[in-house]
């Protein structure tokens, strides 16, 4: 097994580890996105094994480990692949990143088809040798509604439910299938869009999946897609399928807060639990929030609507802790208002816009109001003590004011 270091910007994977200020990063991607409590364990003493004991939760459902070395990665993969949790070929797992809908299978009100429809596509893919030349960050999407609307997940390919059936999106177009036709219509796509050899992506480029239908011969049959919201929904607490959703807060977790939620999956639940985007634990036949400190059990808390990336504790680009300080914004924050705290003008924790976007600088932040981190800010070198009367005076309808100095007024 060869595993090399990946381009930084990339999506680190199993396979493929990214190097960071505080080591190599790499990702577990659960099978379908499900761990029993024993995985869960295994995931957390590799963690403290291989590299620092920190765990964190990505935004694609995987679970990323910190602090690797270049040997310790090799090690942590062969672990993976003992547990069931990983393909011992590169190519192979590169090729399964699915993001799911946490709750397929569980929720009445989800498509009932979906579980089948999932590990058909997942099996299809395991054995897709020729696909390859797919752009590093590309990604399949599994969207089945009910407790989380279709239209939640955005991906590069979306299998979505609809009243007829599903829908297989790519870019801006959509073509209606039955369940049983979605496998061979997303690898027809994915091969058509690895034969362009473009290094974009219909998530960012809508053209290039209208391209891809027609190089397929699927073109007359779509219909146009309205872009997905991209939502975060609701996932702390009591959940349809007597399951219990629990979130993380910005950041990375240390490996005992996994495996005392293992533990409560055994004793209050069936003993599996969902990795889910949006920082998201599920447990399974599970009615009582895990008695874990740190986790986000209630749907008020406004840790949810916060976004923050690992900041100086781990990545060179980031000049200040922004986790900490995401964590002493938090209680200004009023309802209904979003928060992300970049370190960077990548903006990695949040791609999307925020209500109050700050992006870390030597001198303090700068604000991109209903922006990106990537944005031109309105600010620049505000301070904390500066920022906290700006966000805790913030309207979700704030669309016609910029703070300029730490006071709001017109933009």
């Amino acid at each position: 097994m060869t595993i090399a270091p990946s381009v930084r910007g990339w999506c680190p994977g199993l396979h493929t580890p990214m190097e960071a200020a505080d080591g190599w990063l790499v990702r577990v991607r659960p099978p379908l996105g499900r761990l029993s409590a024993l995985q869960a364990r295994q995931i957390a003493q590799a963690a403290r094994r291989h590299g620092n004991g920190l765990i964190e939760l990505t935004s694609r459902g995987n679970l990323q480990l910190r602090g690797l070395t270049p040997d310790s990665t090799r090690a942590f993969a062969r672990d993976m692949h003992a547990a069931g949790l990983a393909s011992a070929d590169a190519a192979t797992e590169a090729r399964r990143g699915l993001l799911l809908s946490p709750l397929a299978g569980l929720d009445p009100h989800a498509a009932a088809d979906a579980p089948a429809v999932i590990r058909a596509l997942d099996a299809a893919l395991a054995t897709a040798d020729t696909l390859c030349g797919l752009p590093a960050k590309f990604l399949i999407a599994v969207d089945c509604g009910g407790h989380i609307p279709a239209g939640t997940l955005r991906a590069d390919i979306v299998v979505r439910v609809c009243p007829t059936g599903w829908l297989v999106i790519c870019g801006a177009r959509g073509l209606p299938c039955t369940g049983a036709r979605v496998p061979a219509t997303v690898l027809a796509l994915a091969h058509a869009l690895a034969a362009t050899g473009a290094r974009s992506r219909p998530l960012r480029d809508a053209g290039l999946g209208r391209a891809a239908f027609a190089q397929s011969g699927l073109l007359a049959d779509t219909v146009e897609i309205p872009a997905a919201t991209g939502a975060t929904p609701q996932l702390a607490g009591p959940l349809p399928g007597n399951a219990m959703g629990a979130v993380l807060p910005s950041g990375p977790i240390d490996a005992d807060i996994l495996e005392a939620v293992a533990d409560w999956s055994e004793t209050a639940g069936n003993g599996h639990m969902r990795i889910a985007p949006w920082r998201a634990i599920i447990l399974e036949d599970c009615a009582a929030p895990p008695p874990v400190p740190g986790l986000i059990a209630t749907p008020d808390d406004p840790r949810l609507r916060i976004s923050a990336c690992i900041g100086m504790r781990g990545c060179g680009c980031a000049p200040r802790d922004v986790i900490a300080d995401a964590a002493c914004l938090a209680p200004d924050l009023p309802p209904g208002v979003s928060l992300h705290v970049s370190g960077c003008t990548k903006g990695c924790a949040h791609p999307a816009p925020a209500d109050i976007t700050l992006v870390a600088g030597q001198d303090g932040y700068a604000l991109c109001p209903h922006g990106r981190a990537d944005d031109t800010p309105v600010d620049i070198g505000l301070s904390l003590a500066q920022i906290h009367p700006i966000v805790r005076g913030w309207s979700p309808r704030q669309g016609d004011a910029s703070p300029q100095n730490g006071r709001t007024g017109p933009a």
